[in-house]
């Protein structure tokens, strides 16, 4: 593997802290700055709503042709769309409608409670020619073995990527690490992982679960999502830069369109200060902002983020930061072999 896939669900599982009130012009804008930073894929909302609807919630809860059309048009060639589907919600009406608005991934809940219809909507949406990602939910309140069976069972229905969710958020790593193991040993789609934040082990999940197989990577931007929220995207791709994994992704991009959100969204709710993320990312200690004043002084650098990235790469031109066992190698990649003992 050469690098994992982030799939940012900002304007879906964000929608949770505002009642999916974004608007059309900031869900564009978000948009078209995830594709500027790399980023491959973005779920934009729910078709006919989340699993309870609510009079209350908003545009990205239930995706029209209108909204779809001008993503579309933001998302240009470089970013791929995505649509969460509950079964009960929708139809194969709605399927052919979100194809036809050029959406090429189908995220479809699976329940174990109401895994019959999950499994004839990916068959369905299959047949259509999506994507099709079983998004299981609610890993936590079931065994292992069920989990498992979940996943072979949706792999022959025609799944072509299977994603755990943590939606309790109760995982740690080395639930998550078993998790992976165990279904990459068997079945041939790749899979993905969900993290919720409630135990602040979002990152060290997802992590966990890229060391045991995993290959997507869901993430928010400002880590906005139901509950204690998500992964917070650029806190990944910190992760990334830190131990020298080779990625495509931009950090001062997303860095910037997180700091864009959290003064334009309400309840964005950024839990760590953004300078933190690449401090962390760079091995600076919080006493650096005299030399950030500084190198904005002497370059024409427009944000501190930039300034950041400017002073780790001259540190890394004479010398190896302290504390840093493994300076940042491009060449570097995952180690994503599954363990060959599953507990």
């Amino acid at each position: 593997m050469n690098s994992v896939k982030i799939l940012d669900v900002t304007l879906r599982d964000g929608g949770y802290r505002n009642n999916f009130n974004f608007t059309e012009e900031f869900a564009c804008h978000a948009v078209s700055q995830l594709a500027a930073a790399g980023i491959p894929y973005c779920e934009i909302g729910y078709c006919n709503g989340s699993f309870i609807r609510k009079p209350e919630h908003g545009l990205t809860s239930a995706v029209n042709v209108s909204y779809l059309r001008a993503l579309k048009a933001a998302a240009g060639t470089q970013l791929a769309l995505a649509v969460m589907v509950h079964p009960k919600n929708v139809n194969q009406q709605d399927l052919e409608m979100l194809l036809e608005q050029g959406i090429s991934m189908l995220r479809i809940c699976l329940r174990r409670d109401q895994l019959q219809a999950g499994l004839h909507t990916i068959a369905l949406a299959k047949s259509l020619g999506f994507f099709v990602s079983a998004n299981v939910t609610h890993v936590t309140m079931q065994t292992l073995s069920d989990v498992t069976d979940t996943a072979l069972q949706a792999e022959a229905a025609g799944a072509d990527l299977i994603c755990f969710a943590d939606s309790n958020g109760t995982m740690i790593p080395v639930d998550v690490e078993r998790l992976i193991s165990r279904v990459s040993n068997r079945v041939l789609v790749p899979l993905g992982f969900h993290a919720h934040n409630n135990l602040s082990l979002a990152l060290a999940n997802a992590a966990s679960a890229i060391e045991a197989g995993a290959e997507y990577i869901d993430t928010s931007i400002c880590g906005m999502g139901k509950g204690a929220g998500n992964l917070h995207l650029s806190i990944l791709i910190a992760y990334f830069e830190r131990i020298g994994a080779r990625h495509h992704y931009d950090l001062v991009k997303v860095m910037e369109l997180s700091e864009q959100t959290s003064a334009r969204v309400t309840n964005s709710h950024i839990a760590t200060p953004l300078l933190d993320i690449m401090l962390g990312a760079y091995n600076f200690s919080y006493d650096v902002s005299a030399r950030i004043k500084e190198t904005l002084s002497t370059y024409p650098l427009p944000t501190e983020f930039h300034a950041l990235q400017v002073m780790y790469q001259q540190d890394q031109a004479t010398f190896h930061r302290p504390l840093t066992p493994n300076p940042v190698n491009k060449n570097a990649t995952f180690n994503t072999t599954a363990q060959e003992n599953v507990r």
